[in-house]
């Protein structure tokens, strides 16, 4: 199931107040449970539950809540409100203790906050997901489209699972007409084809001035699909299409070649019960060595070793190397349950610390493969323009490639990826990532 991408939103115009008016009641309702018992002055409290409300809106919208979760809640989503909440609701109780020293607000009652808000919140945006089911479609496409660009949106929005909320019909072509009302949950679709002599135009003209939105269907397309199509690789629209690498986000992959490295120290430093654990059990499930060591392409095309933790039997490649497949009789049963839960990835942290990787990027490939795929798949090599990662778009999105044509595919969540490189962009891809480790999906 494809779930709604990040620019999809601003794209067709959808808002989120439901979801605003919604996370700010919850939070309401939660201040007046607690009014009578916190210790806090009434103030302090009330500048608290404005802060953590309007702070978890903000980390909630940066982590793609509203875009991963509305309209139909997904497991991503829950994993964004999770990580939201606890963030914004404590931060909210630090800013008020430093501005105001006498208030006293326990760590216990912020935790008890978080709990509730989540329970409440989580279950409206489900009630509001039935009711607006059971109501019908919430955006409407008037299209404008040549016969075969409709087959395909049509086809893309059944692959989406989106036709209960997303409705197609025709734009009516009659500039003449009185302008109907302003509806910011219609869009109208165009394409090259439809729209290429400014003088046919006096209808989307008249659309445009009465306040509706204009989409090129090749964009839309892109957006529903989070990939590229690499069937018409037009290097006009990819590069009009990207999003712009301005300060903000140039200084936001500075600071993250210089921060990930001593972050991986630390988590290497958390997880290692986990990294002893697990090296012992393959230790004791299938002998050594515990860490397999890979040749893998990297940024530029440097290459250089890759650890993880080793999920195959010892002679897995001695016929050479292959792609995995599914139910590959080479993976030890530990295996099995370190690659469904992606636990097998953790020795890249220290990838991470030496610089070879970062937490979010295209997957390094082997030289072999590379090779290979260079010839068969156009633009494989534009990969290399930036820095691989642990996790990535492709990984989350598809999950592992064993063919020239799956390559192919996942190259094309690579370049959607190179296309939108921002910090929104990786926090999301991150949060989707921990979301298919809970659900233990991607692994072969």
């Amino acid at each position: 199931m494809a779930a709604m991408n990040y620019k999809l939103e601003k794209l067709i115009g959808l808002s989120k107040p439901i979801e605003l008016l919604g996370l700010l009641a919850s939070w309401l309702l939660v201040g007046g449970l607690f009014l009578s018992s916190v210790r806090a002055t009434p103030k302090a409290y009330a500048v608290w539950i404005g802060l953590a409300s309007g702070l978890s809106f903000v980390c909630l919208d940066w982590l793609g809540f509203f875009q991963l979760h509305v309209p139909k809640p997904r497991m991503s989503g829950f994993v964004s409100l999770f990580i939201a909440l606890p963030v914004s609701t404590f931060l909210a109780k630090w800013v008020v203790a430093a501005a105001l020293p006498a208030a006293r607000i326990g760590n216990a009652e912020a935790l008890l906050a978080v709990v509730l808000v989540g329970v409440i919140f989580g279950s409206a945006q489900e009630l509001i997901a039935r009711i607006q089911q059971a109501i019908g479609a919430q955006c409407t496409l008037l299209t404008c489209l040549a016969p075969e660009d409709l087959a395909a949106l049509n086809a893309q929005i059944k692959d989406a699972e989106a036709a209960w909320w997303v409705r197609v019909r025709p734009l009516e072509k009659n500039p003449l007409l009185p302008l109907g009302p302003r509806r910011s949950k219609q869009a109208v679709v165009i394409s090259k084809r439809t729209a290429n002599d400014l003088k046919d135009c006096a209808d989307l003209i008249s659309e445009h001035l009465s306040g509706r939105r204009i989409v090129d269907v090749s964009q839309l397309l892109r957006e529903l699909r989070g990939r590229v199509d690499l069937s018409d690789p037009d290097g006009w629209s990819f590069l009009l299409a990207s999003t712009p690498q301005l300060l903000h986000i140039r200084l936001y992959f500075y600071l993250k070649a210089i921060v990930e490295p001593i972050l991986a120290m630390i988590l290497v430093a958390a997880f290692s019960p986990l990294l002893l654990a697990t090296a012992a059990a393959i230790l004791w499930t299938s002998g050594w060595p515990v860490i397999y060591a890979q040749e893998r392409v990297g940024y530029r095309g440097k290459t250089f070793m890759m650890y993880k933790f080793r999920t195959m039997s010892t002679h897995a490649e001695d016929s050479g190397a292959r792609w995995a497949s599914d139910g590959d009789p080479r993976v030890t049963p530990l295996g099995r349950v370190l690659r469904k839960t992606r636990l097998d990835e953790l020795p890249q942290l220290f990838n991470v610390i030496r610089g070879d990787l970062g937490f979010v990027g295209p997957r390094p490939e082997r030289p072999e493969f590379y090779r290979m795929l260079s010839e068969h798949v156009p633009l494989f090599s534009m990969r290399l323009l930036v820095r691989p990662g642990i996790t990535g778009w492709a990984q989350v999105r598809q999950g592992y490639a064993a063919s020239v044509e799956e390559s192919r595919t996942k190259l094309e969540y690579d370049l959607y990826y190179v296309q939108n490189m921002s910090h929104k962009f990786d926090f999301r891809v991150l949060v989707h990532t921990a979301a298919l480790m809970l659900k233990g999906g991607g692994g072969r």
